[in-house]
């Protein structure tokens, strides 16, 4: 066989053998057929097979199917290879079904937040705690309600939670006060000033004290609070458990109060009793 023959027949078996598409060319004048992505889709390319005869090349084409005919062998190129467009197609619906966007091959996800968020976890996101407020105002006195109230108001932190971006929201739920006297008082309202509450100076309310003995007391107060946490496009989520974080401490003096008849109260008689 002449060399230039062998040539020609490598080069048109081989690719057939190893599966790959085939633009084929038949011997003589007749024109190139090609075999774009679009038409191997839709109307196949021409199959192509090339035979040995006599010392000739013999070609033949079945425009039937898209993918290499039975001289391709026993190689990869066999009819059971994967058509690349199906299996491509294949793999986008599953990226897509599983939520992820294909690129070029590549899934992309988003960063995934932490599932679970602890308390411990918000250490960094510690809100302002709500005033300690009494009244009177920085004074007892002995035998008397002395009332104390603070805040209900939530708080929102942002910051960097477990590496990613968020905000946490907390909600003061229960307040503990330490009147500094060996009393204290668990309540589930913050209570509120005398005047919020349409009472008159005095008056017992549910957060309010009566110290028994004249001296200096500390009165501090801790509000617990409960946690949720959000990320960027996202809800709120609740965190299990609550927060204990201390307002500010409140020194105050008792004093006895002695109750006499006067005509006038001090501002009107500056000279009466006790002015």
């Amino acid at each position: 066989m002449d060399w230039r023959k062998l040539l020609f027949v490598i080069a048109v078996a081989w690719p057939l053998a190893m599966g790959g598409t085939f633009v084929s060319k038949s011997v003589g004048s007749a024109p190139v057929v090609p075999c774009s992505d679009s038409v191997r889709r839709t109307t196949g390319c021409p199959e192509l097979t090339a035979t040995i005869g006599s010392g000739s090349v013999s070609l033949s084409a079945d425009e039937t199917t898209g993918r290499a005919g039975s001289g391709g062998g026993s190689g990869r190129g066999g009819s059971g290879a994967p058509d690349p467009d199906a299996w491509n197609e294949q793999r986008e619906a599953e990226a897509r079904a599983r939520g992820n966007h294909r690129d070029r091959f590549e899934i992309v996800n988003p960063p995934t937040p932490p599932t679970v968020v602890s308390i411990n976890d918000l250490a960094s996101f510690a809100p302002a705690v709500g005033g300690n407020h009494m009244e009177p105002n920085g004074w007892i006195v002995v035998g008397l309600d002395t009332n104390f109230y603070s805040e209900r108001s939530p708080r929102v932190v942002d910051g960097t939670l477990l590496g990613l971006p968020a905000a946490v929201r907390f909600t003061p739920v229960a307040w503990r006060w330490n009147y500094g006297d060996g009393s204290t008082k668990a309540s589930a309202t913050p209570g509120a000033s005398w005047a919020a509450q349409n009472l008159h100076e005095f008056d017992p309310t549910a957060t309010s004290h009566v110290f028994a003995n004249p001296g200096s007391y500390a009165i501090d107060l801790t509000v617990e609070y409960s946690a949720e946490y959000q990320f960027a496009g996202a809800g709120w989520a609740a965190v299990a458990g609550t927060l204990e974080l201390p307002a500010n401490r409140i020194v105050a003096t008792a004093s006895d109060a002695n109750t006499v008849l006067v005509n006038h109260d001090c501002r009107h008689n500056p000279g009466g009793p006790g002015c």
